[in-house]
């Protein structure tokens, strides 16, 4: 039910004359020149009912603004009963404005409605010093009793007539529905079949864009396939489009932006009625592109280059012009004998352009011996883990302020004898793909958190940063793996940072959020690294327990040049401090870098400007001289 508004309900005629009759004989049985029934609302106090059988300076209708210290203002703010004998022997009333009406003695009652809220007062004054007798002050308490009885009676007057007006509103709702439903069921095998369709559209396509989707790519590439070996006069290509900068629009743009974007190329290329051509979405950021053709070696050709020409075009986006960065790998059925193998062939295709730099690379036996070169990296890093030739490479943190090494990330190295070193990101991709993640993360942990407290013991509040891959992060028991390393090497939780990456949280949320949980329980400081590169990354901060950020070095790499990117570092540094977060700063390589983050009031930096990945032996001794040298300086200062 509706609140009754008390200050909108009316005093009914026949009681407001009672009303009268009652003053007047309060005034008459009391002897007192003046009684009084107030009634107050917001700003002011109203004279309601006022005795007419003696003359007083009092009449219904007056007002009197609140906040000038007047003897019922009182008594309603403080709810009980006031007596004033004297007002002018009195210091806390010698000032009241009833004074100059020559009113200086006072006794009144609050009356209230039923819900609490204050309905005014019921008092007596005199023009003389006087004390009210106690049969006075209970007359007065009787009709202030009588008086609430009355406003009682109003009250539930008004709840009723508004209960029953919302049982008519709700009988009109009802009536309403029930004619809507009438109508849906009449409807109802149109939607029904409507919604087949629908349901049968979108098992077959993308919903962002239209295109085909995986599922629906595979069939349509196997069927092509199939047709080409019983007709040899038609061939089937599969064109593969990535996209480096995909993510990056997703992110900055969302979703919606990115797919309108894939859909503005489709259409950019126009219809090309030549040969029979199916537009495919197999990820969020990749492209395919079925091409059935009797002369498939010269339409691939001309195809190719219109689309290199239009993915090379501008997009017009939210006022900007915007370049998508494309790399396209082609596979025909001269390639493979089925759906599966061509698409697998065009993927592998487009991979291999991306790192070559060509513009179009099509699928070759080369291609496919970069893939098994891949896999003899996959078993050479096997053994590299099972015979401990795996390096840790350590990267200063540092206070922009102070130049102190306050931290360090431990960043996975291997140096093989013909491949020369691989870095921690390729080891990552490696090691996640061939299962071999759990045993080169814990190498890392281990070895990490070893290092770590042996130089907790000569440096103190000195934290070691590592990364943590999804697949670590989804197993349910790694928190206690955390445990039991930190309780073996005997090192405080406080000393060891996991960083994790919105990459590691989307594989699953849920066991993130369990395991995050169990790790900050654990007192672990925990920080989203790359942040600002995803699309929900201050969402991520709400859902899990991080104590860090770290912000992506893409951001600070443009910030001399580009004032949007300043200005989203500079919203991020604000919302991480408002957070209470604690912020680190990546790629800093000049020192114009890093006065902006000492100007942003930023804790942590770190970069080349203050030292490059060094093995661990190279860095101890310049953490230890560093230490020494920063110990100096404070004794001296």
């Amino acid at each position: 039910m509706s609140k009754v508004n008390t200050s909108d309900l009316a005093i009914p005629l026949p009681m407001s004359e009672n009303w009268q009759n009652i003053v007047n004989l309060i005034a008459q049985l009391i002897d007192v020149p003046s009684a009084l029934i107030m009634r107050i609302d917001n700003k002011s106090i109203e004279v309601f009912s006022s005795n007419n059988n003696v003359n007083h300076p009092y009449s219904a209708g007056d007002k009197e603004s609140l906040g000038k210290g007047l003897y019922c203002e009182y008594v309603i703010e403080k709810q009980r009963q006031l007596v004033v004998n004297d007002a002018l022997a009195d210091s806390e009333w010698d000032k009241n404005p009833d004074i100059k009406l020559g009113m200086i003695s006072y006794c009144g009652f609050p009356i209230n409605w039923p819900n609490g809220e204050p309905f005014g007062t019921i008092c007596v004054l005199d023009n003389k010093p006087r004390q009210i007798s106690t049969t006075g002050t209970q007359l007065l308490e009787s009709y202030k009793n009588s008086l609430e009885a009355q406003l009682e009676t109003i009250y539930q007057n008004e709840q009723l007539k508004q209960l029953n007006h919302e049982l008519q509103s709700r009988v009109k709702t009802r009536t309403r529905d029930l004619v809507k439903l009438n109508f849906s069921l009449n409807q109802e095998i149109d939607k029904r079949r409507e919604a087949e369709k629908k349901v049968l559209y979108h098992q077959k396509h993308d919903l962002g864009t239209g295109f085909l989707n995986r599922n629906s790519l595979e069939y349509e590439a196997t069927r092509a396939v199939d047709i080409s070996i019983e007709h040899p006069q038609f061939s089937v290509a599969a064109i593969h489009i990535g996209f480096s900068n995909g993510k990056l629009i997703q992110s900055k743009y969302g979703f919606a932006i990115w797919e309108s974007i894939l859909v503005q190329l489709r259409e950019k290329l126009g219809y090309l009625s030549r040969y029979h051509l199916q537009t495919s979405r197999p990820t969020s950021t990749e492209l395919v592109f079925l091409i059935e053709s009797s002369q498939l070696e010269e339409d691939i050709k001309q195809f190719c280059q219109r689309l290199i020409d239009v993915s090379h075009s501008e997009f017009e986006i939210e006022g900007e012009s915007l370049h998508l960065h494309s790399y396209v790998g082609v596979s025909t059925t001269n390639d493979a004998q089925s759906g599966i193998a061509l698409l697998q062939n065009a993927c592998e295709a487009m991979r291999s352009c991306k790192d070559s730099g060509h513009k179009v690379t099509h699928y070759s036996e080369a291609i496919a011996l970069a893939q098994k070169n891949l896999n003899h990296l996959e078993s050479y890093l096997l053994q590299a883990v099972r015979s401990e030739d795996l390096l840790l490479y350590f990267q200063p943190k540092v206070s922009p302020k102070t130049h102190r090494w306050t931290g360090a990330e431990a960043l996975l190295r291997w140096r093989h004898p013909l491949l020369g070193d691989i870095s921690n990101e390729s080891l990552i991709k490696i090691a996640e793909k061939n299962g071999l993640i759990f045993e080169v993360g814990n190498f890392v942990l281990r070895s990490a958190i070893a290092k770590a407290s042996e130089w907790s013991q000569k440096i103190r509040d000195f934290k070691i940063a590592v990364n943590i891959s999804a697949v670590q992060l989804r197993d349910k028991h790694f928190a206690e793996q955390i445990e039991d390393l930190l309780t073996a090497y005997q090192l405080p939780p406080e000393y060891l940072e996991l960083e994790v990456t919105e990459s590691t949280l989307i594989a699953d949320e849920q066991v993130a959020q369990k395991t995050l949980l169990a790790l900050h329980q654990l007192g672990v400081t925990l920080s989203l690294d790359d942040f600002g590169t995803g699309y929900s990354s201050f969402d991520y901060l709400k859902k899990y327990p991080f104590d860090a950020i770290k912000v992506d070095k893409s951001f600070i790499k443009q910030i001399d040049s580009s004032e949007h990117d300043k200005t989203i570092v500079q919203s991020i540094i604000k919302i991480a401090k408002k957070l209470e977060l604690a912020i680190t700063v990546e790629g800093i390589e000049t020192s114009e870098h890093e006065a902006f983050i000492i100007n942003e009031g930023c804790e942590f930096g770190q970069g080349f400007f203050y030292g490059r990945p060094m093995p661990c032996d190279e860095f101890e001794v310049c953490l230890l001289n560093k230490h020494y040298a920063d110990t100096v300086n404070l004794r001296f200062q």
